[in-house]
């Protein structure tokens, strides 16, 4: 009952706070998920889409059915409207971020009082960078939410110790990389934790269920691309992404790689040469996935093996910068009132954020707690993911789900060892800190 209303409550603010945001595109996903409810089939101007994966897209569509099912469109429109799409999508990453709440407080509840436990659910969905993310109609939103309750689902192995639990944990990991495959590096940070902190037998086939469940979801996928192109990918796209780190060293007074420049000078004409054309195409570039992403992955390695000191320097900067930024890119996305205010309290929420999940996963790790150390390895394996091919602060927002749930464990423990006053005063404060700023920001 608690976990339902806990539910109803964020979904109400939310909603509320979103209604008076303007929904903004980004890339191309939303439109694959437009088509994939319209045709059935996931493309690009009815070219198979093999650049994106499948994940938001799916999401899209299914959220657009629903909104049919609830409001039919009027028979007098032709086709989709792409305004009354994007404020669908947007009100289902409100109950998105509802169902993230009562995720995160069903699992505190286990072992906190209310208090905290709600104000963990709250912190996490109900602050402006989260509210940012499910105004922009893309995967992002919905990325940190799977990875949020993919994470408690490893959690659960050491509850139950089965092997369901096992292979939901890896369905629940497979869903988060047909969001955004950059998560398929996940079981090789993990194994080698649960082989440490499990029996071996245990260890290795909780590991083995978890690529099982991971191959399920992922493996038809796969399958569907292979006969599309004669390729067994889940996406054409790390040519690009290893291509990008290899070009030129990054600006010392830049935190990553500024993209545009990098294409317009080195990229467009690998494009032009691989597609025919002079100008770029987001349609070109999915119909030429294939051929473009080999011929950057072999630029790519040419750049590496005769200048590997431009590759290694942009790895360690973009290792440097990952763990450092604090995701005021994303600002933007929600503020209509208040700027410079709501920026500079952003700017406090979030660092605040990051010290206190720090301080959480050290004490964990220095107590070797389960949880804190599989949340501790996830971030490392993103953050290395992330700096060895391609860096930006848009990427960063990967941090948030282990920001948040480093945090939750420090309060949890905090609680747990009677520490109850500061405990209350900082996970209440960081929920009310971060609702107050969403509000001033709408």
């Amino acid at each position: 009952m608690q976990t339902a209303a806990i539910f109803i409550i964020t979904s109400v603010i939310s909603l509320v706070i979103l209604s008076k945001a303007s929904p903004i595109i980004w890339e191309d996903h939303f439109q694959i998920g437009q088509n994939l409810r319209s045709t059935g089939t996931l493309t690009i101007d009815d070219v198979p889409s093999i650049l994106r994966p499948p994940g938001f897209p799916s999401f899209v569509a299914v959220a657009l059915w629903a909104g049919d099912a609830i409001s039919p469109p009027s028979d007098s429109l032709s086709g989709r409207i792409a305004e009354r799409d994007q404020r669908i999508v947007v009100s289902a990453h409100g109950l998105l971020l509802a169902a993230m709440a009562a995720a995160l407080f069903f699992w505190a509840s286990l072992s906190n009082s209310f208090a905290v436990a709600a104000s963990i659910a709250f912190a996490a969905s109900l602050n402006p960078f989260s509210l940012a993310l499910a105004n922009v109609a893309s995967y992002h939103l919905l990325f940190v939410v799977l990875i949020i309750v993919s994470t408690l689902g490893l959690f659960s192995l050491r509850r139950f110790r089965s092997g369901p639990a096992a292979m939901t944990a890896g369905i629940l990991w497979g869903l988060t990389s047909l969001v955004k495959p950059v998560t398929l590096v996940i079981p090789f940070f993990v194994a080698p934790l649960m082989l440490c902190r499990l029996p071996r037998s245990q260890a290795v086939r909780s590991v083995g269920l978890i690529l099982i469940g991971m191959v399920l979801i992922v493996g038809p996928y796969v399958g569907r691309n292979y006969l599309v192109t004669g390729q067994p990918i889940v996406t054409a796209q790390s040519g690009f992404a290893f291509w990008g780190t290899s070009i030129e060293k990054i600006d010392p007074g830049e935190p990553f790689l500024v993209w545009q420049p990098i294409w317009w000078k080195y990229g467009m004409p690998t494009f032009s040469k691989v597609t025919g054309a002079t100008e770029y195409s987001g349609p070109l570039l999915n119909a030429y996935a294939l051929q473009l992403n080999a011929a950057f992955s072999r630029e790519a390695r040419q750049n590496i093996i005769v200048a590997p000191g431009i590759y290694l320097h942009n790895v360690i900067h973009n290792f440097i910068s990952f763990n450092l930024d604090t995701m005021e890119f994303w600002n933007k996305f929600l503020v209509t009132h208040n700027k410079r205010l709501v920026q500079a309290l952003s700017k406090l929420w979030i660092i605040s954020l990051m010290i206190l999940a720090a301080a959480g996963a050290i004490w964990g790790c220095a107590k070797q707690d389960d949880d804190t150390m599989t949340v501790t390895t996830i971030y490392l394996g993103m953050v290395v993911a992330h700096s060895i091919s391609f860096a930006t602060e848009l990427y960063t927002i990967a941090k948030l789900p282990f920001i948040i749930l480093g945090f939750a464990l420090l309060v949890r423990r905090l609680e747990g060892m009677r520490y109850t006053i500061p405990a209350r005063t900082v996970a209440c404060g960081m929920a009310g800190g971060g609702l107050m700023i969403s509000i001033l920001a709408t």
